[in-house]
Formats: C-alpha cells, sequence, structure tokens
C-alpha cells in the first residue's frame, strides 16, 4: 500500500516522499528535518478507511481521513519519533437474498415454488464503531433483495407482508439455512447477524404461503341416490371435525358446525393435508365416504 509525506521543514523546504508498506502492514519515514507534515494513505482496491479517532488510544487508532486518506498535520521537533499515524481499511459487506412463495407451506424453497416481487425489506443495525443503520429495500420481479456495501456489523432484515392476504411461513425449517426462511414469527424479523469485512451473507429468506379454506355441504339425500337433487333440503347443526398436518408437519383439529342452511366451511388454513368427518344425524345414515383433500 502506498503511502506519501508532504510537508514543510523548519527552514521552509518542501518535503515530497513516498513509500509503501511492508508485508505486516508497517511503514516510516526517516531521518526527516524538524517540521509540520501530513501523511496520506492510498486507499487499496475495494477498501474504503475506516471510522478515524476511535478508542481513545491514539496508537491503536485510525488515522486517515475516510475521504481524503490524509491523516492531521504533525510537527516534528529535533530527534522527536512518531510511531502514532496509522490507518485502518475495511472491505464493504453485504446481506440479503429471497422472498417466495411456499406453496406447500414447508417452511423450504422447493422447486418451482416462485419468488415475490414489491416485497418491503427493511435492514436494521449497529456498525463496529456505534454507528446507527437502518437502510429499506424491496424485492425484485423474482423475489431477491440485496444490502451492499455495509461496514462490519450486527444487523438484523424485518420483511413486510406481501400483498394479498399471504401469512408467513414456519422458521428454519429442513436443516438447509439457504432454502429455509428466517423470518420469525410475529415480528417478521431474523435473529442478528454480525457481518465482517468484505463478507457476503445470501442467506436471509422468508417465505409466505396463501391461505386455504375447505367445506361445502350436509343435505337430506331423500331419495338415497348420493347427488344433491333439487328440492333436497340441507341438514344445520351437523357436528363436522377437520384433522390433519400442515406443510410443516403441525397437527391441526378443528371442529364446526352446519348453519341452518347445511353449509360448512373452514377457513385460514395452512396447505396441507386433511381430512373432513361428519357426525351423522340422529336416525340418518350416510350416503357418502369420508375422503382425504390436498390444499395447495
Amino acid at each position: 500500500m502506498t503511502v506519501t509525506l508532504n510537508g514543510t521543514t523548519g527552514d521552509g523546504s518542501p518535503v515530497n516522499l513516498t513509500t509503501s508498506t511492508d508485508g505486516t502492514g508497517f511503514y516510516e519515514f526517516t531521518d526527516l528535518a524538524p517540521g509540520t507534515y501530513t501523511v496520506t494513505f492510498t486507499t487499496p482496491g475495494g477498501s474504503t478507511a475506516t471510522t478515524p479517532n476511535e478508542g481513545g488510544d491514539d496508537t491503536l487508532d485510525s488515522d486517515a481521513d475516510p475521504v481524503t486518506g490524509a491523516a492531521p498535520p504533525v510537527t516534528l521537533v529535533s530527534g522527536e519519533n512518531n510511531p502514532t499515524i496509522d490507518a485502518g481499511f475495511l472491505q464493504v459487506a453485504e446481506i440479503g437474498n429471497y422472498v417466495w412463495e411456499d406453496t406447500n407451506a414447508n417452511g423450504v424453497q422447493d422447486g418451482g415454488e416462485p419468488g415475490i416481487g414489491g416485497v418491503p425489506v427493511t435492514l436494521n443495525g449497529t456498525t463496529g464503531t456505534g454507528q446507527t443503520v437502518t437502510e429499506t429495500t424491496t424485492t425484485d420481479g423474482n423475489g431477491f433483495y440485496l444490502f451492499s456495501g455495509l461496514q462490519p456489523g450486527t444487523y438484523t432484515i424485518t420483511f413486510g407482508t406481501p400483498t394479498g392476504g399471504y401469512v408467513l411461513t414456519s422458521v428454519d425449517q429442513g436443516g438447509d439455512d439457504t432454502n429455509d426462511s428466517d423470518a420469525q414469527p410475529g415480528s417478521q424479523t431474523t435473529v442478528a447477524e454480525v457481518l465482517t469485512s468484505g463478507e457476503s451473507n445470501l442467506t436471509y429468506d422468508a417465505g409466505f404461503y396463501l391461505p386455504a379454506s375447505l367445506g361445502d355441504y350436509v343435505w337430506s339425500d331423500t331419495d338415497g341416490d348420493g347427488v344433491q337433487d333439487g328440492g333436497e333440503p340441507g341438514i344445520g347443526s351437523v357436528t363436522v371435525t377437520l384433522n390433519g398436518t400442515t406443510g410443516d408437519g403441525s397437527p391441526v383439529n378443528l371442529t364446526t358446525s352446519t348453519d341452518g342452511t347445511g353449509f360448512y366451511e373452514f377457513t385460514d388454513l395452512a396447505p396441507g393435508t386433511y381430512t373432513v368427518t361428519f357426525t351423522t344425524p340422529g336416525g340418518s345414515t350416510a350416503t357418502t365416504r369420508t375422503r382425504a383433500a390436498m390444499i395447495h
């Protein structure tokens, strides 16, 4: 890395010297006449200067201006050795990835499940020097998003809910962090992630599904042919039970009753596999069997 010394000796003579840091990052300008000097650091490719004057110890902080790379002028007296002019550099980090429709609600990005565009995503965090960071972006048409140019620090990501009645899917399913959903229930925020210099973390995803519904009708099959013929009345107050398992393996057990016209419905169901069971009204016999239904 190139380091430049510019200044003026005590008798007004200009000084312009250049050196490079050694393999361990050290540099030195020797045999200088007393005078006033400025050290300027050339920023390494792909890096940015860290925050100067942090920590209260001038022997351990960075002195380079983040924009110019120059340290404040220093006046040297006869015989002085000043080994405190330092510069710290970092490579910016990035974090992001994907919002998708989890059509089977298993919490895993299965092949063929589409991304969801237009979803707001917010980054909140604190850099290593304590600076607060808040940024907002939106997923692209394929469901991807990215926060780039970040200082190393600790960050969380919060996902907005897609329009259209979507519900957040289960978190941390499937055992592969690159293909699961990371948004926590309720807050829709990820756990805190510590980003280091130059890190690219593209594992933070969120899955959403559209709730399903299941139901219909209980009627008096007056001619016993198993078909809902015109004029055959619905039967109210029949107990109907839903049992099943959502895509992520969660059990579901719900009960309702038919209304006065014989209709019933189970709503806001996660995609999964369900069985509907009808309690036979007193004095009646069922004309059809229960059957399993796969909801998507």
